[in-house]
């Protein structure tokens, strides 16, 4: 009988040392106290370079601290296993992505030991989604393009058409010219500001966090868009206050996304309507943009799907505007809240940090 169990537990060790999968055992000070080679390979240390010193010591700080409740849950005992991705910093400093699987070992009599922490090597994963997210954003960018151009085709040609009038007024010798003039430069410069706001948002640029008031930042992209309101029978309303709403953010972003959010309203009501942005200053240091419709609404058994990839409501859709929006927006520090009644109308909240003056 000794001789079985001696076989199996030698059995046993010989499976974790050759397992692909990384496999370290934690004490209950949540220091290391054996590790097998897969996982001395993730974090590039020599197994005695491992032993008696903190597993934390290679959990990336920002994880540590995430997990921190979590882990006071886990180790109390109110959960018995947990599931989580964590990044470990590599002895060449390089960061590695693990998913982690933590359970607590007992002995034969259900005393708790320690810990096993089963790690597999996500790192090759998570820099191909890395890189899939930036194309998918890449190509909301170039959609986003393309149905802005029909809308400022029409913008633009409506100063041209008035331009190209009142010079043949003027070739022809009738009316006043001081005032054909007058109408003319107030319409090239109508042009000149919308080609510089579709050249700003169409240059490619670092992500460059600045100061900007949110107002202006509304009133230029609801100039790109008026037309398009207009096309669609959309009056847009706006209440802004007379107090500025500064704001540190990407301008390129966060023009991006108002455009993306004021294009979605217009589309929900193909019978005209309105459209109404109002910006709220809370006591917390915050500012609230609402995005008010009163188009078609989206019903309650859907609403919570809102932001998955390329789940969508529309038919031509592919959900990754919403998607890209909402996490710009979190990439401020800031969250975005959608409520909306069927047939009644939606309205988009989202919420930034003022900046501290």
């Amino acid at each position: 009988m000794m001789n079985s169990e001696c076989l199996s537990y030698d059995f046993m060790v010989q499976a974790i040392e050759v397992a692909p999968i990384g496999t370290v055992f934690i004490d209950s000070e949540g220091s290391i106290i054996r590790i097998n080679p897969a996982a001395c390979t993730m974090l590039g240390y020599d197994e005695e370079e491992c032993l008696h010193h903190p597993y934390n010591d290679w959990v990336y700080p920002e994880d540590v601290t995430k997990d921190k409740e979590m882990m006071e849950n886990f180790k109390t005992g109110r959960i018995s296993s947990l599931q989580m991705e964590k990044r470990l910093i590599h002895k060449q400093g390089d960061i590695r992505w693990v998913s982690c699987r933590l359970s607590t070992a007992h002995s034969r009599e259900g005393r708790a030991l320690g810990y096993v922490a089963h790690l597999t090597d996500i790192t090759d994963m998570k820099r191909a989604a890395d890189q899939e997210e930036k194309r998918l954003i890449q190509s909301d960018k170039l959609s986003m393009a393309g149905q802005l151009a029909a809308g400022i085709a029409h913008e633009i040609r409506n100063p041209m058409t008035s331009i190209k009038g009142f010079v043949q007024l003027i070739r022809s010798g009738a009316g006043r010219k001081d005032e054909y003039f007058d109408i003319i430069s107030s319409e090239i410069e109508r042009i000149e500001l919308i080609v510089s706001e579709l050249l700003f948002l169409a240059k490619p640029q670092s992500v460059k966090f600045e100061r900007a008031d949110i107002r202006q930042l509304l009133e230029q992209v609801i100039t790109l868009l008026n037309t398009q309101a207009i096309i669609h029978n959309v009056e847009i309303i706006t209440d802004f206050g007379e107090e500025k709403a500064n704001v540190d953010g990407d301008v390129n972003h966060l023009k991006q996304v108002f455009i993306n959010f004021i294009k979605n309203a217009l589309e929900s009501m193909p019978d005209g309507g309105e459209l109404n942005i109002r910006l709220e200053r809370g006591s917390d240091q915050t500012v609230a943009i609402h995005f008010t419709d009163n188009g078609c609404g989206i019903p309650q058994s859907i609403l919570s799907r809102l932001g998955e990839p390329f789940f969508t409501t529309k038919e031509k859709g592919n959900g990754l505007g919403f998607m890209i929006s909402k996490k710009m927006i979190e990439d401020h520090r800031g969250q975005v809240y959608v409520t909306s009644k069927l047939q009644e109308g939606t309205t988009i909240t989202v919420m930034l940090p003022l900046s501290i003056i």
